[in-house]
């Protein structure tokens, strides 16, 4: 057993090693200058330049570091040498009109003279075309009331392609009356931004424009009602498919318009299954809380089932064999680099 452990962890450090020589000759561990070019158009005349407010050129990695910017851009801008790592990927966004436009290059990419093409959309005020493919409402009860979120899952499928302007709210939604601590977050590219609600009628539009492509908005905040909420759904779009989720499970969930989903995998929660909306056709719910008031979780838009393992017995601890091959792996690679330099 001994010996067969012996063979295989030799195995793993030739393999290492081979791939350690493999990598440093693609990957350069060290930054390198490079002329950053970035080009602006209109997606709908690509021979016609587009103004920026911004440019702007980011790292990607666990945070967005900034490595290039520049303010009132036209057309096209090089950004001079620029350090930047050939292996790494790169975002470069540009703002036009309060909106963010995005493309991704990697390090080698601009080492190679290439310029970044950011696309840019035309702004309407229709919201013809822009798809609801999913929404989600989560109530959790609080002590005093409860913590209410939306989800939506959109897409814009306008055609011809356009940017959906801000001001003109092009997705409207039915929030609870009360409803206080308020976030709006929009998730349309490289990192999520916050936006604004304001009064549309009977509904409450949210105030952010939504260019081509799939974005996500989720509305959230809280409602001290005691032990009984009543709310409205509804959207100025349709909408498929949509469902409420609702933690304690034992809350007690009231419409005509809901079904329980019995083969629910989320523990702690009920599911209940909603039909298709027509254009701001509006559902009633009422929750209403039958036990003593725990705390609730934190705010998820994927609530995560628990596992219980009480009863399984502890693994037994081996030898580290992954952590053994990784911690080879990196030291490999900085051996080659070491003498490269």
């Amino acid at each position: 057993m001994v010996s067969s452990r012996r063979r295989i962890l030799a195995l793993a450090l030739l393999l290492s090693l081979i791939a350690s020589l493999a990598l440093a000759q693609q990957a350069d561990l060290r930054p390198r200058p490079a002329d950053l070019t970035v080009r602006l158009v209109s997606a709908t005349d690509q021979n016609t330049p587009v103004s920026a407010d911004r440019v702007m050129v980011r790292s990607l990695g666990a945070l967005l570091d900034v490595v290039a910017e520049a303010e009132t851009v036209r057309g096209e801008i090089t950004l001079p040498q620029v350090d930047v790592l050939n292996f790494k990927p790169y975002i470069v966004s540009a703002w036009v009109d309060g909106v963010g436009y995005h493309t991704r290059m990697s390090g080698q990419d601009f080492l190679d003279g290439k310029a970044a093409v950011i696309h840019v959309f035309e702004q309407t005020d229709s919201p013809e075309g822009l798809d609801v493919t999913g929404m989600n409402v989560v109530v959790r009860r609080r002590e005093t009331g409860f913590d209410y979120e939306l989800i939506l899952s959109l897409e814009n499928l306008s055609r011809p392609q356009r940017t959906m302007r801000a001001d003109a709210m092009p997705l409207r939604v039915a929030l609870p009356e009360g409803l206080a601590g308020v976030t709006v977050e929009v998730d349309d590219g490289p990192e999520p931004f916050a936006a604004e609600l304001r009064p549309a009628g009977r509904l409450t539009g949210i105030v952010a424009a939504i260019p081509p492509g799939q974005a996500r908005i989720t509305v959230a905040g809280r409602v001290d009602t005691g032990r009984e909420l009543e709310f409205r759904v509804a959207c100025n779009r349709p909408v498929d498919a949509w469902s409420l989720m609702t933690w304690p499970g034992d809350l007690a969930v009231d419409s005509f318009d809901l079904r329980e989903d019995r083969d629910n995998d989320y523990a702690g929660f009920s599911r209940w299954i909603g039909r298709a909306l027509a254009p701001e056709q509006p559902v009633d719910i009422r929750v209403t809380a039958t036990t003593a008031t725990e705390a609730a979780p934190v705010f998820s838009d994927s609530p995560t089932p628990v596992v219980d393992t009480t009863d399984e017995a502890p693994a037994e601890r081996g030898t580290p064999w992954m952590t053994i091959i990784a911690a080879v792996v990196l030291f490999g690679a900085y051996i080659v680099w070491k003498l490269r330099r």
